[in-house]
């Protein structure tokens, strides 16, 4: 189940790309992605703040990608 989301989370973490992650209960959280100790979660650094999300709550990731210029 995991294998379809998890190629954008690491290209995400990678790259330093923001994310959207939506859980199955239909949460969606914006964030930057980080990997900790922890092999079953991520760690999501938000406006709000930073959360942990288990890997077996999350639905789908889409990576957003910036264009232009960096600043």
């Amino acid at each position: 189940m995991r294998v379809a989301f998890m190629h954008e989370l690491k290209m995400a973490v990678t790259l330093g790309h923001q994310v959207v992650i939506q859980l199955h209960d239909g949460q969606m959280m914006t964030g930057l992605p980080k990997w900790g100790s922890a092999p079953d979660k991520v760690h999501l650094r938000t406006t709000e703040g930073a959360v942990w999300v288990k890997l077996d709550e999350i639905q789908h990731v889409t990576r957003i990608i910036p264009f232009g210029k960096s600043f």
